[in-house]
């Protein structure tokens, strides 16, 4: 069996999950609407051993049969309660297993046989993301095996219909995995994932070298990675990304999404600008879907927009976004980038819609700096039924300038500019659910009014803008930066500027006191003003990859620019 290179029907044609589950109640808690239980059950048999898992039940008081939601946390994560009572609060019978394994501090956890210790996310090692025998010796077919003994631990009990899955990142991998193996789900929801990690680092676009392929790397790929499930896939599926995921390359969403058989229900949605989370419109989009494949309720589900970019009539870069016909748009945007093929580190504008080309098709100009090379662009559509979709990433290499074409500028934002160009910094400050999961009844990026009436961009999440490294706005060698801050309170700001050296990204800050006061303060900083935690300063702003501001008090900031 070493060496052998597995695929997804024979890695998982003859696994047993039909063994009891032997469940054990550890802790139970009544309430007036949710029964909420701390639960151990037993996984699969590994010699005279089974795993025993560790996980968190909890199902409506008021009885009954009720759909049921599998939900697998990221790898470094475990059982997060919030995420179950949420989903429980919504009619749901939610289990929300460990599966991380042996855990310092932690109160309980899977346990996992001696045997297969690297089935313990701390003692992976390489079987996290190598298959150095073969895939069946990883963690992640241990992590597949636990979840196909959750969907059996649920199927176990009488009083659950259908069954779905949501995975977060490293769990949205396994989802996948599940969907394709398991005829048991009704649905699945991979979140910010879908394959593609023997790729990291190896940009879709540009001139990264190609990836490597060995019979380890084969291995692998065959039997592991997403895109190798996607073909396999049994159950209507929801694909939600984010646009500037570190961990997961945006471009490659699409290529895993399309591999899903054109018979199956699916659709995609990406939150633009955020980094492995997910906002308002896709948490919707998430409980539409689920109320539709679980409790059957009538939900017109759209298909992804589709995305061509060509020259009009005009002589203007365009966008054209064709829509699914049998629904009603509410609204389309359109984002484009530039030149930068890292997509994680991409400056998503806005665009301004030129046209409409009948009822099914809108057309938005792509305004590309002079002399722009690449251009990436892709649609966000929303239906009247409150359901958002996306197309795929759109790339168009570019051999001349357009009549729309405009000039590069110094000025990377003011309060005209709205709430564009900036997302959150950190998701850190409270509201985010099962570490993905972005709750606000208002946009957590805003504009906060200041002295003089004078409005600004804020967040209590910190500010980021990648609009630093984009084309348009590139700062000459010894540019300095300028910026307006208002703070009521008296803070410390950090602003961190990441930018590459030797073809590796590294962190610098520079910390500004902030005496708290009403009137705008005006600073200027050099590169030099921003070091490493080691003392040495950035060479320059011209390589700068984003640029963060971040603080512990209320602050906003206008009349960001070059000098």
């Amino acid at each position: 069996m070493a060496n052998k290179i597995l695929t997804p029907t024979t890695l998982w044609s003859d696994f047993d999950d039909s063994l009891p589950v032997e469940e054990t109640i550890l802790h139970r808690e009544e309430g007036e609407k949710l029964r909420l239980y701390t639960v151990r059950f037993s996984g699969r048999a590994v010699g005279e051993e089974r795993v025993g898992i560790f996980a968190r039940y909890a199902e409506p008081s008021d009885g009954g049969t009720v759909p049921a939601l599998l939900i697998l946390p990221d790898a470094d994560q475990t059982i997060d309660d919030a995420a179950v009572r949420y989903f429980a609060s919504l009619g749901y019978a939610v289990l929300m297993p460990d599966y991380r394994g042996s855990w310092r501090g932690a109160d309980g956890y899977t346990a996992y046989p001696e045997a297969i210790a690297y089935a313990n996310l701390r003692q992976a090692e390489r079987r996290f993301d190598h298959a150095d025998d073969t895939a069946r010796e990883t963690c992640w077919f241990e992590w597949v095996a636990l979840a196909r003994y959750c969907v059996r631990y649920l199927r176990s009990k009488a009083n659950i219909g259908k069954i779905g899955v949501i995975g977060v990142r490293a769990g949205g991998d396994i989802a996948w995995q599940l969907a394709a193996t398991c005829d048991d789900l009704a649905c699945a929801i991979p979140v910010c994932a879908g394959g593609w990690r023997a790729y990291r680092g190896v940009n879709k676009y540009g001139d990264a070298p190609e990836l490597k392929m060995d019979d380890e790397r084969y291995r692998f790929i065959a039997g592991v990675e997403s895109q190798s499930y996607a073909p396999y896939v049994k159950c209507p599926v929801l694909m939600l990304c984010s646009t500037n995921d570190e961990f997961f390359d945006a471009d490659r969403a699409f290529d895993t999404f399309s591999r899903i058989a054109s018979d199956c229900d699916k659709t995609f949605y990406f939150a633009a600008r955020y980094n492995g989370h997910i906002g308002n419109t896709g948490l919707k989009d998430l409980e539409l879907f689920i109320g539709k494949y679980l409790r059957g309720r009538e939900v017109f589900i759209p298909a992804p927009a589709e995305i061509a970019i060509d020259e009009d009539a005009d002589g203007e870069l365009v966008a054209r976004i064709r829509f699914d016909r049998n629904g009603e748009v509410r609204y389309c945007e359109v984002y484009m980038a530039e030149e930068m093929c890292e997509s994680a580190m991409r400056d998503w504008v806005r665009c301004e819609r030129k046209e409409s080309a009948g009822e099914d098709e809108q057309v938005f100009r792509l305004n590309t700096v002079r002399g722009a090379r690449r251009v990436f662009a892709y649609a966000k559509t929303k239906y009247s039924c409150g359901f958002a979709v996306s197309s795929k990433i759109a790339v168009k290499r570019l051999e001349k300038d357009y009549a729309n074409s405009v000039e590069r500028c110094r000025i990377l934002y003011s309060s005209r500019n709205g709430r564009d160009s900036f997302t959150v910094a950190r998701f850190d400050r409270g509201g985010t659910m099962a570490d993905c999961f972005l709750q606000n009844s208002l946009p957590p990026v805003n504009l906060m009014e200041g002295p003089c009436g004078i409005e600004g961009i804020a967040s209590e999440y910190g500010l980021k803008s990648f609009r630093i490294n984009d084309p348009r706005y590139r700062p000459s060698e010894n540019a300095l930066l300028k910026f307006d801050v208002y703070a009521p309170e008296t803070t410390t700001m950090q602003i961190t500027v990441r930018a590459e050296k030797n073809g590796r990204d590294i962190l610098y800050q520079c910390n500004l006191f902030l005496p708290g006061c009403e009137s705008w303060i005006d600073h200027v900083l050099s590169a030099k003003d921003f070091k490493t935690d080691g003392n040495r300063p950035l060479a320059g702003l011209s390589g700068a990859k984003y640029i963060s501001f971040c603080a512990e008090g209320r602050f906003c900031i206008n009349n960001l620019l070059w000098l």
